[in-house]
């Protein structure tokens, strides 16, 4: 109704400052623990907390100005607002998940694996999708999952031509049951299939391509895995930990 025109305006505008706070302070914080103190300690300099605190305010200030500088531009974004933040993410989540999950799973790796990575995710993806991008039309989301292969390629190889000296282990202390659960890899492998499946639905072997005769099989192959997974999981009996 009109005479709550007021009230909506009030409470959309106390949302968009409440989120544009918490991202000020967020940035601020990252760049004052990640960036400033870490290099400040380099040099062999000590950091109040009262410092920290001054850099951090004077840190929220100028990216808000520049946030306000930026903001006009979106105006020339014919997708949109979100489509806008997910290419711009492209620079930081691809490589922080490829090595998140390359860390899980081996220990050869060396810092120096990351280090290469993450600056040849933003280089290469910066220039592929701003400046190559009349030549390389592949979407972005797709540029994700090319450079994500690559990246995981890249830290093995360094892993295996420069292994880690200094592996940490994990020592157990047994205080609780440790048990692993029965079917935690068969489940694991559904919400692996579940997700190729997304894929493989909206890709244009699917729904945009209308379907395409590899459909079926590719499915079809994915449900009979599952199954055999399943199947040899649930012939090991009842799992021993109660959860």
């Amino acid at each position: 109704p009109t005479y709550a025109s007021g009230f909506f305006l009030a409470v959309l505008l106390g949302a968009v400052f409440s989120s544009f706070n918490s991202l000020l302070n967020s940035a601020a914080t990252l760049f004052c623990l990640d960036v400033y103190e870490p290099w400040k300690k380099a040099r062999g300099e000590n950091v109040s907390d009262q410092r920290i605190l001054k850099v951090a305010k004077m840190a929220s200030i100028v990216i808000a100005l520049f946030s306000f500088v930026v903001a006009p531009l979106l105006q020339f974004a014919p997708e949109g607002l979100w489509q806008i933040i997910r290419i711009f993410t492209g620079f930081y989540n691809i490589p922080v998940i490829a090595i998140v999950i390359v860390g899980l799973f081996s220990t050869q790796v060396p810092p120096l694996g990351p280090k290469l990575v993450i600056v040849f995710h933003v280089v290469t993806y910066g220039i592929l999708k701003f400046v190559l991008d009349d030549i390389v039309t592949l979407h972005f989301i797709h540029l994700y999952a090319v450079l994500f292969f690559i990246e995981v390629a890249i830290m093995l190889l360094v892993g295996y031509y420069r292994p880690n000296q200094h592996i940490w282990r994990y020592e157990r202390s047994h205080k609780v049951d440790m048990q692993p659960w029965l079917y935690a890899v068969p489940c694991a492998t559904s919400l692996i299939s579940c997700v190729i499946g997304l894929y493989l639905l909206f890709s244009p072997v699917g729904v945009v391509g209308g379907f395409s005769p590899l459909f079926v099989p590719l499915v079809t192959s994915l449900v009979a895995v599952n199954i055999f997974i399943w199947w040899i999981y649930c012939n090991k009996g009842n799992p021993t930990s109660d959860y």
